[in-house]
Protein backbone atom coordinates (compact mmCIF):
# COMPACT_ATOMS: atom_id res chain seq x y z
CA UNK A 1 0.00 0.00 0.00
CA UNK A 2 1.13 3.31 -0.92
CA UNK A 3 2.19 5.83 1.48
CA UNK A 4 0.11 9.58 1.10
CA UNK A 5 2.70 11.21 3.45
CA UNK A 6 5.63 10.13 0.81
CA UNK A 7 3.87 12.53 -1.91
CA UNK A 8 4.40 15.49 0.40
CA UNK A 9 7.44 17.94 1.10
CA UNK A 10 7.63 18.26 4.48
CA UNK A 11 8.83 21.49 5.56
CA UNK A 12 8.74 21.00 9.44
CA UNK A 13 9.63 17.87 11.20
CA UNK A 14 6.64 15.51 12.60
CA UNK A 15 5.43 15.42 15.87
CA UNK A 16 4.92 19.74 17.09
CA UNK A 17 1.83 21.46 17.22
CA UNK A 18 2.23 22.69 13.38
CA UNK A 19 3.90 21.70 10.28
CA UNK A 20 4.22 23.24 7.20
CA UNK A 21 3.99 20.91 3.67
CA UNK A 22 3.54 20.98 0.30
CA UNK A 23 1.28 18.78 -1.98
CA UNK A 24 -0.14 18.04 -4.72
CA UNK A 25 -4.34 17.71 -5.36
CA UNK A 26 -7.23 18.87 -7.18
CA UNK A 27 -9.00 22.24 -6.29
CA UNK A 28 -11.63 24.00 -8.41
CA UNK A 29 -11.49 21.53 -11.55
CA UNK A 30 -7.42 21.77 -11.89
CA UNK A 31 -4.51 19.99 -10.25
CA UNK A 32 -2.39 22.50 -7.30
CA UNK A 33 0.02 22.28 -5.38
CA UNK A 34 -1.05 23.24 -1.61
CA UNK A 35 1.18 25.17 0.54
CA UNK A 36 -0.09 24.12 3.80
CA UNK A 37 0.46 24.35 7.42
CA UNK A 38 -1.14 21.76 9.73
CA UNK A 39 -1.79 23.18 13.57
CA UNK A 40 -3.28 21.65 16.57
CA UNK A 41 -6.67 23.49 17.55
CA UNK A 42 -4.85 24.70 21.14
CA UNK A 43 -1.82 26.28 19.03
CA UNK A 44 -4.21 27.98 17.08
CA UNK A 45 -6.05 29.49 19.73
CA UNK A 46 -2.73 30.77 21.50
CA UNK A 47 -1.49 32.42 18.24
CA UNK A 48 -5.16 33.66 17.99
CA UNK A 49 -6.42 34.78 21.18
CA UNK A 50 -9.40 36.92 19.71
CA UNK A 51 -10.29 34.08 17.59
CA UNK A 52 -13.79 32.20 18.33
CA UNK A 53 -12.47 29.34 16.41
CA UNK A 54 -13.78 25.98 18.61
CA UNK A 55 -13.87 23.15 16.08
CA UNK A 56 -11.28 21.95 13.35
CA UNK A 57 -11.15 24.09 10.40
CA UNK A 58 -9.99 24.39 6.60
CA UNK A 59 -8.88 28.29 5.06
CA UNK A 60 -8.24 28.16 1.47
CA UNK A 61 -6.16 31.14 0.42
CA UNK A 62 -4.99 32.91 -2.21
CA UNK A 63 -1.95 31.79 -4.58
CA UNK A 64 1.65 32.20 -3.01
CA UNK A 65 5.31 31.76 -4.63
CA UNK A 66 4.87 27.83 -3.52
CA UNK A 67 1.11 27.21 -4.34
CA UNK A 68 -1.95 27.94 -2.82
CA UNK A 69 -2.50 28.66 0.74
CA UNK A 70 -3.78 26.65 3.13
CA UNK A 71 -4.62 26.27 6.79
CA UNK A 72 -5.78 23.57 8.33
CA UNK A 73 -6.59 23.41 12.55
CA UNK A 74 -7.14 19.88 13.81
CA UNK A 75 -8.27 18.78 17.64
CA UNK A 76 -5.11 16.56 18.05
CA UNK A 77 -2.35 16.80 20.70
CA UNK A 78 0.83 17.19 17.89
CA UNK A 79 0.83 17.13 14.38
CA UNK A 80 2.36 13.62 13.13
CA UNK A 81 2.18 11.87 10.26
CA UNK A 82 -0.97 9.91 10.84
CA UNK A 83 -2.24 13.61 11.07
CA UNK A 84 -0.55 14.73 7.88
CA UNK A 85 -1.98 11.31 5.66
CA UNK A 86 -5.17 12.10 7.40
CA UNK A 87 -5.13 15.81 6.16
CA UNK A 88 -3.45 15.08 2.93
CA UNK A 89 -6.74 12.56 2.26
CA UNK A 90 -9.21 14.50 3.32
CA UNK A 91 -8.27 17.41 0.83
CA UNK A 92 -7.51 15.61 -2.15
CA UNK A 93 -11.44 14.13 -1.34
CA UNK A 94 -12.66 16.99 -0.86
CA UNK A 95 -15.40 17.53 -3.81
CA UNK A 96 -16.36 21.44 -2.85
CA UNK A 97 -13.46 22.89 -1.40
CA UNK A 98 -13.86 26.57 -1.86
CA UNK A 99 -11.49 29.82 -0.98
CA UNK A 100 -12.35 31.00 2.40
CA UNK A 101 -12.68 29.04 5.70
CA UNK A 102 -14.84 26.04 6.02
CA UNK A 103 -15.42 24.80 9.71
CA UNK A 104 -16.05 20.57 10.41
CA UNK A 105 -16.63 18.28 13.12
CA UNK A 106 -18.09 18.77 16.34
CA UNK A 107 -17.38 21.88 18.12
CA UNK A 108 -15.06 21.89 21.22
CA UNK A 109 -14.44 23.56 24.70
Amino acid sequence: MKDIAKEARLLDEPGGTQLRLLFCGPFEGREVTWDALLITLDAWQRAHPDSTIVQNFIDVGGETAEGIALTVGVQVDRIDLPAVRKTMMMIRQYKRLRPGRHLYGPRFG
